[in-house]
């Protein structure tokens, strides 16, 4: 696995809007954008010059379509970049899935991947102190939260499906210090903090609870 490009304070939907300016030209094209839920990355998408298109397997929205992954796109349209946003720990069948989404995608289609990231330092001390890694506890169950995907795991899986990563960033910036607003909880959380600000420093990883990597397909 490549090592992090770019540590940045931006949510995964920023970042994606960032790279469809960069790495996209604005000339209308059309972006899949899979596990929309509500449509919240349209702005984005809309504002980077191109036309968006939204999929889920429980819409929330009447503009985004019905997609199970686990099943072929429901379209005959093709994209030129496809998202899939906090999409993938949600899968039980993460194999089944980009194949599905390999099909569809024509030679140089982008893709852009952000997840919880395993590596975030939170994340590697309450493992440790738990035995469950941040956004994996029991409870995030509920949330669908099923597969936590280590970057070296997500760069083999698209690789299998085509897809090369030209770009891996942290996102939602490094560790902050606490605040003195609980005076009575502030030594332990300037502990913790401190902890985190120390795995961070010996591993540019380990910043930021999601990460995002940008692939292209290549043939």
């Amino acid at each position: 696995m490549r090592p992090v490009d770019t540590i940045c304070g931006l949510s995964r939907y920023e970042y994606a809007g960032d790279v469809l300016k960069r790495c996209l030209p604005a000339n209308n094209g059309l972006v899949f954008d899979v596990g929309a839920g509500n449509g919240m990355t349209q702005a984005k998408v809309l504002d980077a010059g191109h036309r968006w298109m939204g999929f889920d397997v429980n819409p929330t929205d009447d503009l985004v379509q019905i997609w199970n992954l686990s099943d072929s796109c429901p379209v005959r349209e093709i994209p030129d970049a496809i998202l899939l946003l906090d999409v993938i720990e949600h899968l039980g069948d993460c194999n089944l899935a980009l194949k599905n989404i390999s099909a569809l995608a024509p030679k140089n289609t982008l893709l852009i991947v952000t997840t919880p990231n395993p590596r975030w330092s939170k994340a590697r001390w309450m493992a440790l102190f738990t035995g469950y890694q941040t956004c994996f506890q029991l409870a995030d169950l509920d949330n669908g939260h099923i597969f936590p995907v280590w970057p070296h795991v997500l760069d083999f899986i698209l690789a299998k499906h085509g897809f090369e990563i030209f770009e891996y960033a942290t996102l939602d910036g490094p560790t902050r210090w606490p605040s003195l607003a609980s005076i009575n909880r502030y030594p332990i959380a300037l502990a913790s903090a401190l902890a985190c600000k120390v795995l961070e420093v010996m591993d540019r990883s380990a910043c930021g609870m999601s990460y995002g990597v940008v692939a292209r397909k290549l043939k």
